[in-house]
């Protein structure tokens, strides 16, 4: 006598037979959300949707890892298709440590180093080469014009914020010429299009989940990183020294104006990537001579 099967199993194999039948119809979307989910969390990486402040002109630039919506699935193919990309193309070059970073991005995201439209008469070359290279105008054959208009760039950035960068140091106890040498560094002397867009003159990044700030989306260690954008340069100077006397760089006030001593010890406390970040600063701050800064009241 054979057993009849009960409502309840009847049910059950009707829902795993249901599951089947929809895993089968998106085994491709599901595999290749697995795979997004095993990248990010093997790798560190976030998968989120980043939404810009109004830019210049009054259009605001929405973008997404993911489109959200009706055609979300689509999206997510496209994301995981560039993901694969990346991670499948051969590696690039490393860059010497006298030139200036360049990140691959894509072209929906600024570099936070590169140049903003200026009248610059080469703005491929960063106005700090000269800085850090004196000669390099001679070796490369530069014209005397564009030698010219490069020390002049630099030369304007610190009449404009040297007296900003004294008063810091008044009020805060930071060396003025880390500051200026910081300053000229992460802004290619202002000329950055984080500097020109976003009043950030320092690289300085988002705070904890972007919690009481503005940010924006710049490419640098990797195409994802979130810049603050502040309302005023001096704002930006602010913000500046109130992370250098955060907890973390505590003990650089101990090196009171020894410029050699917190250019490195910025570097050891990880305030940049750049392994010659801290020679680089050195080397700005004695070739034009920043130190006198520090011993000339605001």
């Amino acid at each position: 006598m054979s057993v009849s099967s009960t409502p309840q199993s009847t049910r059950v194999e009707r829902f795993s037979a249901k599951a089947l039948s929809y895993g089968a119809y998106y085994a491709v979307e599901i595999f290749l959300i697995a795979l997004i989910l095993y990248f990010c969390i093997s790798r560190g990486l976030s998968f989120s949707v980043d939404i810009y402040d109004p830019m210049p002109g009054g259009e605001t630039a929405v973008l997404s890892e993911a489109s959200v919506g009706k055609g979300w699935l689509s999206g997510v193919e496209a994301s995981a298709s560039a993901l694969l990309a990346s991670f499948i193309a051969p590696a690039a070059e490393p860059a010497s440590s006298t030139s200036e970073k360049t990140v691959a991005i894509a072209s929906a995201h600024d570099g936070f180093n590169e140049v903003a439209r200026t009248d610059d008469p080469a703005p491929h070359i960063s106005n700090l080469t000269l800085v850090l290279s004196p000669d390099y105008g001679e070796r490369k054959g530069l014209p005397a014009t564009i030698i010219k208009a490069k020390k002049e760039r630099v030369q304007n950035y610190l009449r404009r914020y040297a007296g900003a960068a004294q008063n810091e140091m008044a009020e805060f106890g930071i060396p003025a010429s880390i500051t200026l040498a910081q300053g000229l560094l992460e802004s290619n002397a202002g000329d950055s299009k984080l500097a020109v867009n976003s009043n950030n003159h320092f690289g300085i990044k988002c705070r904890s989940k972007c919690l009481g700030c503005t940010c924006r989306n710049y490419g640098d260690d990797t195409r994802y990183d979130m810049f603050r954008v502040f309302n005023s340069v001096a704002e930006s100077f602010r913000e500046h020294s109130k992370l250098l006397n955060t907890k973390r760089y505590a003990k650089l006030k101990t090196y009171g104006t020894d410029y050699v001593k917190w250019a490195h010890g910025l570097k050891a406390c990880g305030y940049a990537t750049d392994k010659n970040y801290g020679h680089k600063l050195v080397k700005i701050i004695e070739n034009l001579g920043l130190d006198a800064y520090d011993r000339v009241e605001a």
